[in-house]
C-alpha cells in the first residue's frame, strides 16, 4: 500500500484510489497533459533489479491488445513519495468491476452471462497470443458498456515458459490439479472463469464470507468440490448449471478444453425473461417481446402470482401450504422461464 497517497504523480493528478493487490495499487487520475481521465497502476516493488520483470504486465497487455482486454497506453518510471516506481497508464472504466456490481445491486443471470462471455473472448485472445491470465475473478472483469474487459494481468505468464503457478494467485479459484503439480494451463483459467460465472449467477456479494463458512474448505479446494458444496441457487436454470459444472469439473479431461469452447456453450443459450429480484418475495423482468413479467408471493396466504404487463395469469396462480413451498415454486418458475 502506498502511504501517504500522493496528490500527483508526474503528469497525473490523483482523483481517488480504485483498489490494490499483491503487486500494485490502482488510482483514478486526471492526465493533465492530455486533459483526460485515466487509470494508473503503481507497481509496489521498487528493487532496480526487478524493474524489467515488473514491466512484464505492461508488455503482456501491449501484446494482447483486444477490445475485451483493458487497454494500456504507456509504462513509465516516476518518483512516488520519493521512490522510483513503475507506473502503468491504463484505460479508465468508470463503471467498475463485476465484483463491485455484485456488491451494490442485483446482477441478472443474463447480465452475468454477457459479462463472462465478453471476458472469455479476452481470455481466448490472450491464450491465442501464448499468455495465461492466472487471476480470473469478478474483480478483474471491468464493465465497460456492452464490452466487458478482462483486466489485471499482474500474474499473467507466457504459456511457452515454465508454467509454475504463483502462491499469490487466488486459491479458491484454482482447479484441483494445480494443488498436485503447481502447474498452470489454459484449463486453469477456464476453471477460474467457471467459478467466476458461478459467483455472478448466484449474486454472491461477499464470496469470502461464503467460502469461510464452508467446513473443510481446504479439502473441497483440493478435490475440486467447492462449488458442489456451496450449491446452486434454485432459480438458476439447469442448462446453465451444466455449463458451470463442466467449466469447473475436477476431472480436467471432462472440463472445457479451451476458453473458446466455454464461450461457445454460453452462445447457445437463448434467454427468454431477464429476471431481476426486487425483494425476497418479488421478481420482475422483461421478455424478448418487451413485455413486463412479474412473479410474487403473498405472505398472508402463501400464494404465488404471475402477471404480464400487469395482467394476472390465472393458470399460474398457486396456493401453498407453507411459505417454503411457495418460495420453491417461485424459484422454479424463474428457473423455467429464464431460458427458452
Amino acid at each position: 500500500m502506498i502511504t501517504p497517497i500522493p496528490t500527483t504523480i508526474d503528469k497525473y493528478q490523483i482523483i481517488s484510489p480504485l483498489g490494490s493487490g499483491n503487486f500494485g495499487q490502482v488510482f483514478h487520475v486526471f492526465d493533465r497533459a492530455l486533459g483526460t481521465e485515466k487509470a494508473i497502476k503503481v507497481i509496489l516493488s521498487t528493487g532496480p533489479s526487478n524493474f524489467m520483470q515488473n514491466l512484464e504486465e505492461a508488455q503482456i497487455l501491449n501484446k494482447c491488445q483486444h477490445k475485451h482486454i483493458v487497454a494500456i497506453n504507456e509504462a513509465n518510471i516516476f518518483p512516488v513519495n520519493g521512490t522510483n516506481r513503475i507506473v502503468l497508464d491504463l484505460e479508465y472504466i468508470p463503471e467498475g468491476s463485476l465484483q463491485a456490481a455484485l456488491a451494490s445491486r442485483w446482477v441478472s443471470i443474463r447480465e452475468s452471462v454477457d459479462y463472462v462471455r465478453g471476458a472469455l473472448l479476452g481470455l481466448e485472445h490472450a491464450h491465442s497470443q501464448g499468455f495465461l491470465h492466472r487471476d480470473v475473478k469478478p474483480g478483474n472483469i471491468l464493465l465497460s458498456p456492452n464490452i466487458p474487459k478482462l483486466s489485471d494481468f499482474g500474474l499473467a505468464t507466457d504459456a511457452g515458459l515454465s508454467l509454475i503457478g504463483s502462491a499469490k494467485g487466488y486459491r479458491p479459484h484454482l482447479p484441483p490439479e494445480y494443488f498436485r503439480t503447481n502447474a498452470t494451463t489454459e484449463q486453469t483459467d477456464v476453471f477460474a472463469m467457471g467459478v467466476t460465472l458461478f459467483r455472478a449467477i448466484s449474486n454472491i456479494a461477499d464470496w469470502r464470507a461464503v467460502i469461510n463458512a464452508v467446513p473443510n474448505l481446504s479439502n473441497h479446494m483440493l478435490n475440486g468440490t467447492l462449488i458442489k458444496r456451496i450449491g446452486f441457487e434454485e432459480y438458476i436454470p439447469e442448462k446453465l448449471r451444466r455449463i458451470v459444472r463442466k467449466a469447473c469439473n475436477a476431472d480436467i479431461a471432462k472440463r472445457f478444453y479451451t476458453a473458446q469452447a466455454f464461450g461457445q456453450h454460453l452462445d447457445r443459450l437463448r434467454f427468454n425473461i431477464d429476471w431481476i429480484r426486487l425483494a425476497d418475495d418479488e421478481w420482475q423482468g422483461y421478455c424478448r417481446a418487451g413485455k413486463l413479467h412479474r412473479c410474487a408471493i403473498d405472505f398472508t396466504n402463501n400464494t404465488v402470482t404471475v402477471s404480464v404487463n400487469g395482467r394476472r395469469i390465472r393458470s399460474e396462480y398457486r396456493r401453498h401450504s407453507s411459505l417454503t413451498d411457495a418460495i420453491r415454486h417461485m424459484y422454479q418458475y424463474i428457473a423455467d422461464t429464464t431460458l427458452e
